[in-house]
């Protein structure tokens, strides 16, 4: 009888597990510094704690979590230094994935942007849910994906794990301000790609992400404790 029996694929679970952590960190479920247990998050997922683990492992070699001496596991703590070194590697990085996608854009991309961008302002004003971090996420992604440049998608990827934690502060508190100002940069973007202009698309994506940063240390969003507001300049 158990001749007729197949393993069990443990790796789909494993995979599983891993994009949903993944997910959280992208939507800033996990507070900068919070340490994460394998017994509570195999409860919160109904699994065991074997492919919690390895998810976990995965997200420290990915530096979106960090193992301490004690062998416990925490989402990755922000510091000013840290927070800024990282919103200036983004806007270089990220602007040029957006430049080179803007140089000769797939001919649906203009129109789907504008279809996300639509979304997100829809989820601001029509009860501040989840849809808001997606579809900012989404937007951002579009465009990185058409850059055709993987390498660099991993690494932006890796960034986004970094920084989930800062923009889910001000979706838990109900800051809306940020997401929506975001909106209007998404447009200025869009419209830099309708018309091949990747410097003003880049700009535009470059100008996005500072003033987000800003916003948070100009109202002191609790990730790092401490106002430090820093010029445009200082970052590019």
């Amino acid at each position: 009888m158990t001749e007729k029996l197949s393993p069990v694929d443990v790796s789909t679970l494993q995979e599983r597990v891993y994009l949903k952590l993944r997910q959280a960190l992208y939507q800033g479920k996990f507070a900068a510094g919070e340490t994460l247990t394998i017994r509570g998050l195999a409860a919160a997922l109904g699994t065991s704690a074997m492919p919690v683990r390895e998810a976990l492992q995965r997200l420290v070699a990915e530096k979106a979590l960090v193992q301490t001496p004690s062998r416990s596991i925490r989402v990755a703590s922000f510091t000013p230094e840290l927070f800024w070194e990282i919103i200036r590697i983004r806007m270089s990085i990220e602007g040029m994935a957006t430049k080179r996608a803007a140089l000769n854009p797939p001919p649906p991309l203009a129109g789907a942007l504008r279809d996300i961008n639509a979304k997100m302002i829809a989820a601001i004003k029509g009860g501040f849910t989840e849809e808001v971090l997606d579809a900012n996420k989404e937007f951002h992604f579009a465009i990185y994906e058409a850059a055709e440049m993987p390498q660099l998608l991993e690494i932006i990827n890796n960034l986004w794990l970094r920084t989930g934690p800062y923009l889910g502060v001000a979706y838990r508190m109900g800051y809306s301000d940020p997401f929506l100002t975001g909106t209007r940069f998404h447009e200025r973007i869009i419209q830099a790609i309708e018309r091949r202009d990747g410097r003003r698309a880049a700009s535009g994506l470059k100008v996005d992400i500072w003033a987000t940063a800003k916003w948070f240390t100009r109202h002191r969003i609790a990730i790092f404790g401490e106002d430090e507001e820093r010029p445009l300049q200082a970052v590019l």
